[in-house]
């Protein structure tokens, strides 16, 4: 092949190659910090394999509490406990930021205390968002979740936006 026809082909896919590597690194990711107080289930349905109970809490983000930030979720219980083991349960929470198109959703499983609502106190758990919608689309990362017991709770959102 003619080197004068080679060069051009050559600077043509070193400088695709670049571009594409700077656009994959445009992500933003920020840290949000989500508090609520003690969660109570606002229904429990089912016994057993199946339970599910579902709530409904305003949340304060960031320090800042807003009459339309609040979070909804269920947790379905998949393994019943046996012995001294807790039950193992999914989790879907959805977090909503002043408007309802302005959402993050977390999912995810962890075990639970057989008699309690919600973890143990001052028991923490990690699970991933799966998504968001509106100024979180595309959103990607992790929840930290703490039970603080008689304090609520701390939700530690890791965002990763595109």
């Amino acid at each position: 092949m003619n080197s004068k026809l080679l060069q051009p082909i050559l600077l043509l896919i070193v400088s695709a190659i670049a571009a594409f590597s700077i656009f994959q690194n445009l992500s933003t990711t920020q840290e949000i910090i989500i508090t609520h107080d003690v969660v109570t289930p606002t229904a429990t349905s089912g016994s057993g394999i199946g339970t599910v109970r579902t709530f409904n809490i305003p949340i304060t983000v960031d320090g800042v509490s807003g009459p339309n930030d609040y979070l909804v979720g269920t947790l379905t219980t998949w393994v019943e406990a046996s012995g001294d083991k807790d039950e193992l349960r999914s989790t879907d929470l959805v977090f909503i930021f002043g408007k309802e198109q302005d959402q993050i959703a977390m999912g995810g499983i962890s075990y639970y205390p057989t008699a309690g609502a919600t973890l143990s106190a001052n028991t923490e758990t990690i699970r991933p968002i799966i998504g968001g919608t509106g100024i979180y689309q595309g959103a990607v990362g992790q929840v930290t979740s703490t039970n603080l017991g008689d304090a609520g709770w701390t939700h530690v959102l890791e965002v990763k936006l595109p």
